[in-house]
């Protein structure tokens, strides 16, 4: 099951053993960063605490999903989680947020090498428009679909099917 918890300074300190361990410095932070550098984590992930989702799977933390006010999204998921739908399951969870925060539209921005980004995009119901090798995908939230007192770090609802059936 995944859920979604608020970042706080105690999941930065979950997400930062995360990064050292099992991900690539470069999808978790700005150009550059090494894992020798940990104040620089810490302090970039609490520059958007507002903003960030830690990513729980099965009570651990996989990843970490971000929804600002203006409704851009990013993510990233452990390498030791990559594959099982969990980027998927986030997204679809923060989709659900959305409203909550006044967000209509959700966009993503990467590029065209970003194949687990655009799968993940394209099966929450992205448009995607390319330019060269950028990638700005918009999803459009359905409003009046989620309860207002669905908190975000409720478990998952059963996955949606293409067909708009439930399960997966």
């Amino acid at each position: 099951m995944i859920v979604l918890r608020k970042v706080d300074d105690a999941a930065v300190e979950r997400l930062l053993d995360l990064a050292v361990a099992d991900a690539d410095p470069a999808d978790v932070m700005p150009p550059g960063w090494t894992a020798d550098r940990p104040d620089e984590f810490r302090d970039f992930y609490r520059g958007f605490q507002d903003d960030a989702y830690e990513i729980v799977r099965d009570d651990r933390t996989v990843g970490m999903i971000r929804l600002t006010a203006e409704g851009e999204t990013g993510i990233w998921v452990a390498r030791r989680a990559r594959g099982d739908g969990v980027g998927l399951a986030a997204l679809r969870r923060v989709i659900e947020q959305a409203p909550r925060r006044g967000v209509t539209t959700i966009v993503a921005d990467t590029t065209t090498g970003n194949t687990a980004a655009l799968t993940v995009l394209r099966k929450a119901g992205a448009t995607l428009d390319v330019d060269g090798a950028r990638v700005l995908a918009r999803i459009t939230v359905p409003v009046g679909t989620v309860p207002a007192e669905s908190p975000p770090d409720s478990p998952e609802p059963p996955p949606t099917r293409l067909d708009g059936g439930v399960g997966t």
